[in-house]
């Protein structure tokens, strides 16, 4: 087994990898320590990876729900804590994760299989662990598309098939100096009265993998029209708008309210928009003008 140290978000998730499984996946070099061996500080977690089994014996079936295309399943362990089954779009099983009640100490069994599918294991496990960890720290793990310029970030939610992707694209297109910091799922972290978004190794189908943050400047929750409008939401709005938008378990209180506390952080410090919008220049030009700070 080798060890790791990724910083993600400025935590430390400390990793025990078993080689003769799996190489790192390339997302995560990027966010691999310098100085990795030496003793991490701000550790958020540990997880170890490799083929010791985890089972679900003698666990309580909490959920079962389809993400994307692909099932997970949650169970609650008899000790405390729990078991994730993470099941590949192909319905093979592709790995089980045991986790402490807050997500400080973690196992997980990963299937044998092709390298997508060890990867796609890997990914799955060590994301979950990771936004369950950090909930109790003022973070929250985003469904979102990020763009960024000169250190501030523009934050893009909406259910999927929305066009979260495309108005970044939009933006990269027609407007001068942005780039993409993060396309599915960035990390947002309140400091005090700072709120910022931080690139993460897992961005969807688009490899934008950055070791990157900016302070947010907004976000835009996006709905398909036929015509372009943007407005500011409410705050009963913005709360369930940004509760959609965030990995969540709703049975487990305490990481629940920590999420909860941290949306209406968020909502007090950050502006949050509703766009009615078309794919097309107008939209995005319309969204900047409205939101970005260099206006």
């Amino acid at each position: 087994m080798k060890k790791i140290h990724i910083h993600i978000a400025d935590f430390t998730v400390e990793l025990e990898l078993d080689e003769e499984l799996m190489a790192l996946p390339k997302n995560y070099r990027p966010f691999v320590a310098a100085s990795d061996g030496e003793q991490a500080p701000d550790l958020l977690l540990r997880m170890t990876m490799g083929r010791e089994p985890v089972s679900v014996e003698g666990c309580d079936k909490l959920s079962s729900f389809d993400d994307l295309g692909y099932r997970q399943d949650v169970y609650k362990r008899p000790e405390g804590g729990y078991v994730f089954e993470i099941y590949g779009y192909d319905g093979a099983l592709a790995a089980r994760m045991a986790s402490s009640a807050r997500f400080e100490e973690n196992r997980a069994w990963i299937a044998e299989g092709d390298v997508a599918m060890k990867e796609f294991g890997f990914n799955n496990t060590l994301m979950i662990a990771f936004a369950f960890a950090s909930a109790y720290h003022g973070t929250l793990m985003m469904h979102s598309s990020v763009v960024a310029k000169e250190g501030v970030g523009y934050m893009f939610l909406g259910k999927s098939g929305t066009g979260k992707s495309t108005h970044s694209s939009l933006w990269l297109k027609y407007l001068d100096g942005y780039h993409l910091l993060n396309d599915d799922n960035p990390v947002l972290r309140v400091s005090g009265s700072e709120v910022t978004v931080y690139g993460s190794p897992w961005s969807g189908k688009t490899p934008c993998y950055r070791q990157e943050k900016a302070r947010v400047g907004a976000l835009v929750m996006l709905e398909q029209k036929p015509y372009n409008k943007i407005s500011r939401e409410s705050v009963v709005v913005a709360l369930s708008s940004l509760l959609c938008s965030c990995s969540v378990m709703i049975w487990d209180r305490s990481s629940y309210d920590c999420i909860m506390r941290t949306i209406e952080q968020v909502i007090t410090l950050v502006g949050v928009h509703h766009l009615e919008c078309l794919p097309d220049e107008a939209a995005a030009r319309l969204s900047n003008e409205t939101i970005a700070i260099d206006h």
